[in-house]
């Protein structure tokens, strides 16, 4: 595969990623108009303070895991293929929003919106820190970029 369609399906790739970056900012979107409209939004569950902590204390647990998960899928589903690496980088997204699908679930059951801003970041920072790059690509796949030298 040549250096250019390696670099399309990146590209392609990359807009994915960035429309489930915007999906996690559209919950926020709900999230404050349900506040707003709702106020005061005591949440739909009728959950007593104990319950409600568990259950943010079970959605903290899930969240941490799904880090692991992501560092595990990107092991066993690794192909040294260009489709392997759109894989991997697809469910690696997939996973990533969860992490903000946890928070917005849980703000809807509570109320509490700082807990889906919590569960927002940490997805946004899994966003960021397993972001495919193109080197990464280039050297799983043995294909190092081509430089410009000045001759």
């Amino acid at each position: 595969m040549d250096d250019a369609t390696l670099k399309i399906r990146y590209l392609k790739v990359n807009f994915v990623g960035l429309g489930l970056i915007g999906s996690v900012f559209l919950y926020a979107v709900a999230v404050e108009i349900l506040k707003r409209v709702l106020a005061p939004f005591p949440g739909l569950a009728a959950l007593t303070p104990a319950q409600a902590q568990m259950l943010k204390y079970i959605f903290i647990a899930l969240a941490f895991a799904d880090f692991f998960l992501i560092k595990f899928i990107q092991r066993i589903m690794g192909a040294p293929s260009v489709e392997g690496l759109i894989r991997v980088a697809i469910v690696t997204f997939a996973i990533s929003e969860s992490v903000a699908l946890l928070g917005l679930m849980l703000f809807l059951l509570t109320g509490n919106a700082m807990d889906f801003y919590t569960f927002m970041f940490l997805s946004l920072f899994y966003f960021w820190f397993f972001f495919p790059k193109i080197k990464d690509w280039e050297d799983q796949l043995g294909t190092p970029a081509k430089k410009a030298t000045k001759g």
